[in-house]
């Protein structure tokens, strides 16, 4: 079973860098909405199993340019577990507004000491992963874990890199730092994220061990 991770394109919060996490809409730019029908142009013959989205505007629109090109015009069905990672008050404001800073460079830089409640609220990275990866699980289970057919999850940075990565079996400590596979340190973009309108491919043969297969793909972006 092979499950295809898209991030939703560029949007507005993406430009003025403010924080965009659970609790917050931001439309897509004008290069969002170019990505996400690039991404449905190079996934147009590929038969999903099944297509889910973050019910945020953000992911459901990119989900809706990839399967509106897609030639089996797959039905999208919503799962509230991939939302973005809930900011609490945070969200919505420019990164460089937020306090207390060493709040900010924990949610950046060491995951494991972020506290929430001592900044804008919402969710701790152990929660976060644990809803997120629940979703997977649920989505393979659901599609049989033998089906040739791939499924497609369409969300957020946080959320396809970070659950990617506790899938690997990568622990909150880590989950920021740069992970390396085969000797190869994998590229991220701002944070330690993947790129907007990316496509990142993990494979399982038990929905418990899963390895990458492709890894925030972004040339066709450019066709």
């Amino acid at each position: 079973m092979q499950i295809y991770f898209v991030r939703h394109g560029r949007t507005q919060y993406n430009v003025e860098r403010r924080f965009q996490g659970g609790a917050v809409n931001s439309p897509l730019v004008a290069s969002g909405i170019e990505g996400a029908q690039a991404a449905g142009r190079y996934l147009s013959a590929v038969q999903f199993a099944q297509v889910y989205s973050s019910p945020q505007l953000r992911a459901l629109k990119t989900a809706e340019y990839i399967t509106a090109a897609n030639q089996w015009h797959p039905t999208i069905k919503l799962d509230p577990r991939l939302r973005e990672l809930d900011f609490g008050t945070w969200d919505g404001q420019l990164e460089k507004d937020v306090a207390p800073k060493e709040q900010l460079d924990f949610v950046i830089h060491q995951p494991e000491r972020y506290q929430p409640e001592l900044a804008g609220g919402g969710e701790s990275y152990a929660e976060f992963v644990q809803r997120t990866t629940a979703a997977v699980h649920a989505a393979v289970t659901t599609a049989g874990v033998t089906n040739p057919q791939p499924i497609l999850i369409v969300s957020h940075g946080l959320v396809t890199t970070m659950t990617i990565k506790t899938l690997m079996g990568v622990p909150i400590a880590d989950l920021r730092a740069p992970l390396v596979v085969n000797g190869q340190e994998l590229t991220t973009i701002g944070h330690g994220i993947v790129a907007n309108d990316s496509l990142t491919i993990v494979e399982t043969q038990d929905n418990q061990k899963f390895t990458i297969k492709t890894w925030n793909q972004t040339d066709y972006l450019n066709d």
